[in-house]
């Protein structure tokens, strides 16, 4: 299954058929997609360390532009069953987009694949509200 179709059944799943019997509070959601997530504070130590992720943002060209991570990959998300061959599997890769909606679908889909990668919480956004360095464009 392609990226797209990934990501767009993980928000246009129907609802189950109502049941008689009320869900159990404990009982984790079988229909739940999980990804492993990093917070900013824990990319941030984990690019100190002597095998540092790979931050890769799968926002749009003109996102990219005007905001970006310094060293990070740049492979938007409609692209990335096309340029797999591009990402390391000896490394960990912290996805992100500018919010941690995109880049979930996009981390699941790698978690798929084989990879060993984590959603940024909160995007780029929270990375730069946290300290985290970034590039802005400076002409517009």
């Amino acid at each position: 299954m392609g990226l797209i179709n990934t990501v767009k059944n993980l928000f246009t799943r129907t609802a189950p058929p109502p049941s008689n019997v009320a869900p159990r509070v404990d009982d984790p959601d079988p229909e739940e997609i999980r990804v492993p997530e990093w917070q900013v504070g824990q990319v941030l130590t984990a690019l100190q360390s002597d095998v540092p992720p790979l931050l890769l943002d799968v926002r749009e060209l003109y996102e990219w532009r005007q905001v970006r991570i310094p060293n990070a990959l740049h492979i938007p998300m409609n692209n990335i069953p096309q340029q797999l061959e591009a990402l390391p599997r000896d490394r960990s890769i912290v996805v992100f987009c500018a919010h941690g909606s995109r880049s979930f679908g996009v981390t699941y889909f790698l978690g798929q694949q084989g990879f060993d990668a984590y959603n940024l919480i909160g995007g780029i956004t929270q990375w730069h509200i946290q300290g985290g360095e970034v590039e802005v464009r400076s002409r517009y």
